[in-house]
């Protein structure tokens, strides 16, 4: 996963579904035994993980949801325009 210009952020639901990912890897990767935390995997590497598969869920969501977006966004109607169609 490449990281992100310092002046680019993520989008907040990427960044939303990375800490939910994060947050379920820590619930099966994480156990307790006698006052210690035992971890199967780094914490850091569980969250580059977590980034990396939200960005390829979010790429692909926008992806499907492409069509569904409106296709003249810089469209715009004026009153002129409507008074020349009556010409």
């Amino acid at each position: 996963m490449e990281r992100p210009e310092k002046s680019t952020a993520y989008k907040p639901p990427v960044r939303e579904l990375a800490t939910r990912i994060y947050v379920q890897f820590l619930a099966d990767k994480i156990s307790f035994a006698g006052g210690v935390v035992k971890m199967e995997v780094g914490a850091e590497d569980l969250a580059k993980l977590s980034f990396s598969l939200a960005e390829a869920f979010q790429k692909v969501e926008d992806q499907l949801n492409e069509g569904n977006l409106p296709k003249n966004v810089g469209f715009k109607l004026d009153a002129a325009d409507i008074a020349g169609w009556t010409k």
